[in-house]
């Protein structure tokens, strides 16, 4: 629909750039656009903000598309009011297709965004750096190490997979306990994230053959 309405709005400006009608009263059009305008951009952020909290596409996309309706009052509301002030009708039409631009602009990022929801893919690099300093803050060199490490997201799920080494000696009770307390680490930054970890003896040479995976 966000490209549909882009797309119109593009081709009605060019006819109207092409073909420009004459301006009629503007006083109650322009009244109803601004508040339309302020009333649809506090409910879009409103969305936005709750749907990036709770990591809701579906949230996301009814904020930005109701933020693409903003884009498109403020766009008529500018238009018009310049081409009153000024007499340049053509103002107008030139300022509705950069909105209808922007929404398209607008509505790629929201569909490239739906379809990493859709599909598996990694966090983004400021995540995977949190994720990495508290994998820091735990690592004791030739005691506690991490490799193997993965991340990835599905919509509003984040799972993580590691490889913990520990001393060859140490209890199973002893490694699960140590991690255990990493992975509390790791839910407390991140509540959505599921985390599967491996332990492996950290002496043992077979433990670094799959460091790639």
């Amino acid at each position: 629909m966000i490209f549909v309405s882009a797309a119109s709005i593009i081709y009605l400006g060019i006819d109207r750039l092409l073909n420009p009608p004459p301006l009629g009263s503007l006083g109650i059009g322009l009244a109803v656009s601004i508040m339309a305008a302020v009333l649809n951009g506090i409910v879009g952020r409103i969305l936005i903000k709750v749907g990036t909290r709770h990591r809701s596409i579906t949230l996301r996309a009814d904020g930005k598309h109701l933020m693409a309706d903003v884009y498109t009052s403020v766009g008529v509301v500018v238009g018009l009011g310049l081409a009153w002030l000024t007499g340049w009708n053509w103002l107008d039409p030139v300022i509705a297709i950069l909105v209808g631009v922007n929404i398209l602009v607008v509505g790629y990022r929201l569909m490239s965004e739906s379809a990493s929801g859709l599909m598996d893919a990694t966090l983004s690099p400021e995540d995977n750096a949190r994720i990495q300093a508290i994998l820091d803050a735990h690592a004791e060199p030739g005691r506690i190490e991490f490799h193997a490490v993965r991340t990835r997201e599905s919509g509003a799920r984040q799972f993580m997979e590691m490889h913990m080494l520990v001393p060859g000696d140490w209890t199973v009770l002893r490694g699960h306990d140590a991690m255990e307390d990493l992975v509390e680490k790791i839910v407390a930054e991140f509540p959505a994230m599921r985390v599967t970890g491996h332990l492996e003896p950290v002496s043992d040479p077979r433990s670094y053959e799959d460091m790639a995976l």
